[in-house]
C-alpha cells in the first residue's frame, strides 16, 4: 500500500465500521463492569473480566452489525 489513492472507502462504510468498533468496545467495558460486579468486586475490573466480556459481545456484535445503525446497503452515493 504505498500510494494514498490506492482505497476508497465509502463515507457510509467508514461510518458503519466505526459504529461498530464502538459498539464492541461499549458492550466489553459494560460487559467486564457487571462481571466484575458479580464476582463481588465492582471497583475491581480485572484483565479477565475483559476477556470475558469480549467473548459475549462478539456473539453480539453479528445482531449490531445486521440490525443496528443507520446503515442501507442499497443507499446510492
Amino acid at each position: 500500500m504505498g500510494e494514498a489513492g490506492e482505497i476508497q472507502i465509502e463515507i457510509e462504510a467508514a461510518k458503519a465500521l466505526v459504529y461498530w468498533k464502538s459498539f464492541f468496545a461499549e458492550e466489553v467495558v459494560s460487559q467486564a463492569r457487571r462481571l466484575a460486579a458479580e464476582s463481588g468486586q465492582p471497583c475491581l475490573v480485572t484483565l479477565s473480566h475483559y476477556r470475558q466480556a469480549a467473548g459475549i459481545a462478539v456473539r453480539s456484535l453479528p445482531a449490531a452489525i445486521l440490525h443496528r445503525g443507520p446503515f442501507n446497503d442499497d443507499k446510492v452515493a
